[in-house]
C-alpha cells in the first residue's frame, strides 16, 4: 500500500480559504435578504387582500416544495431565456453564476423565513 500525501492540503489551502469566504458571504447575504423578503411575504400572507394573500401563499408553498438545486437551475438557465423573450432581444442576457446564486438563495430562504415570521406574528 502507498502512503497518503498530506502535502496536497497545504497546496490547496488558498483555494479552500476562498471557497470558505464565498460560502460565508453567500450565507450572510442570503440570510439578510431572506429575512427582508420573508417579512414582506409574511405581511402579504396576513393581508386582508385575498389576491395578495393567495399569491404569497402560492409562492411560499411552491418554493418550499421544490428542491433548492432545481430552483438554482431554473433561475440560471430559464431566466435569461424568459428575459430575452420579454424584451425581444437578439440574445439572452448574461446573468452569471454569482448573481444567480445570490438571487435564488434569497428567494428560496425568503419562503422559509416567511413562515417563521408569520408564525411569530
Amino acid at each position: 500500500m502507498g502512503e497518503l500525501d498530506f502535502s496536497i492540503i497545504g497546496r490547496t489551502l488558498p483555494y479552500l480559504w476562498k471557497g470558505l469566504q464565498y460560502t460565508l458571504q453567500l450565507t450572510v447575504v442570503a440570510a439578510i435578504g431572506g429575512i427582508i423578503w420573508g417579512t414582506l411575504l409574511a405581511m402579504a400572507r396576513l393581508s386582508s387582500y385575498k389576491v395578495l394573500s393567495l399569491a404569497a401563499a402560492g409562492y411560499v408553498n411552491l418554493m418550499r416544495s421544490v428542491p433548492l438545486l432545481l430552483v438554482i437551475f431554473w433561475f440560471y438557465f430559464l431566466s435569461p431565456v424568459l428575459l430575452q423573450w420579454a424584451t425581444g432581444a437578439d440574445r439572452p442576457p448574461q446573468i452569471g453564476a454569482d448573481r444567480s446564486a445570490y438571487i435564488t438563495f434569497i428567494l428560496f430562504e425568503g419562503a422559509y423565513f416567511c413562515e417563521i415570521m408569520r408564525a411569530g406574528i
